[in-house]
């Protein structure tokens, strides 16, 4: 069995790099009543469903473990409790699917982050995927902000609903030509 570690009266559980594809039966059992955090960064999970018995939980870390949208339909039960998502450094690559996914899953939202995802043009660690988005930064978080209406804070920043997004033509360039409206 993974090693854990158990802080604040057991009410955080950290499973780090523990080459972990789920969440043994017995630590779902013995822990899901009231484990507030739990972080399962550096693994490898392929299966999901296991969450929704942690009624309690309220911020999730699953950064850095390959992670993509199916994966997130392995859980088929909503965690309205969630406020904390953090989906840092996975393969995440479907803006719509990924957001119709979040958005089921997780309904109130507060604090997403996905930075290191082919979605995520931030930068960061995305090659060789940055050459081929054909979206900017502000698209995507306004994209997210419009997706998930309790998001007060994604990625590195505040959530700001500016613009709200229609469909779009394509330019001669291959982007999508952006049309705003504010509120």
């Amino acid at each position: 069995m993974a090693m854990q570690t158990l802080t604040d009266n057991d009410t955080q559980l950290i499973l780090v790099q523990q080459n972990l594809r789920s969440l043994h039966p017995e630590l779902v059992k013995r822990h899901a009543e009231h484990v507030e955090l739990l972080d399962l960064s550096h693994n490898c999970l392929k299966d999901l469903s296991w969450l929704a018995e942690f009624e309690q939980l309220r911020h999730l870390v699953l950064d850095n473990n390959r992670l993509h949208e199916a994966q997130l339909r392995t859980l088929t039960q909503s965690l309205p409790q969630l406020e904390v998502l953090m989906l840092n450094k996975n393969e995440f690559s479907d803006l719509p699917s990924t957001m119709r996914l979040i958005r089921r899953l997780f309904p109130n939202l507060q604090y997403l982050s996905l930075h290191g995802n082919p979605i995520c043009p931030d930068g960061l660690e995305l090659q060789p995927f940055s050459g081929y988005l054909r979206y900017d930064y502000a698209y995507y978080s306004n994209y997210i902000a419009q997706s998930l209406s309790k998001l007060k804070f994604l990625d590195h920043g505040l959530v700001q609903r500016t613009y709200q997004y229609e469909s779009f033509p394509i330019n001669s360039y291959g982007k999508q030509l952006i049309k705003t409206t504010s509120f």
